[in-house]
């Protein structure tokens, strides 16, 4: 059954708010996640994490039927570029020195040590995939507005 059209919008903003404030709440809830046993950390922004991608893709299958066909082309489009160029981006920055020692100055700087240890690395790890996939979307994005704007622009007369 489909919703009123009425509904889609509520709908729409309800699977934003999911994406959202789970990852917001974690960020919020860090100086006491801080003082928290790993493996309560861990359950909680385990559920956070599947709250936020469970609503991702409602948001996208409520998104996607409502798309057509040039759309549809640009979400191809886009999506293979954007992730092969976000990924490589990631990548590549990786084998900078300078970024290198800013990831790592950051890690530091979370740990609060000197001495990185174990719950550091996986802070890295954490961050890194975050990181790939900002990258990811922003690079989705970008190739998204771009294929618009090419496709969009009038015709060259011969």
């Amino acid at each position: 059954m489909t919703p009123r059209p009425q509904s889609r919008p509520r709908l729409y903003l309800l699977f934003l708010a999911f994406c959202i404030i789970p990852g917001l709440s974690v960020i919020a809830a860090i100086p006491w996640l801080k003082t928290q046993p790993d493996n309560l950390v861990f359950l909680l922004t385990g559920i956070a994490a599947a709250i936020t991608i469970l609503a991702s893709l409602a948001l996208a299958i409520l998104h996607d039927r409502s798309m057509g066909e040039w759309e549809r082309s640009n979400s191809r489009f886009s999506v293979f570029w954007g992730d092969a160029i976000g990924t490589s981006l990631v990548g590549l920055l990786l084998a900078v020195p300078v970024f290198r020692d800013w990831v790592v100055s950051i890690v530091t700087a979370f740990s609060g040590t000197a001495n990185i240890d174990a719950q550091s690395v996986i802070l890295a790890f954490v961050g890194g995939f975050i990181t790939v996939v900002m990258a990811r979307v922003l690079c989705m994005a970008l190739i998204s507005i771009g294929w618009t704007f090419w496709k969009s622009r009038p015709a060259r007369e011969v």
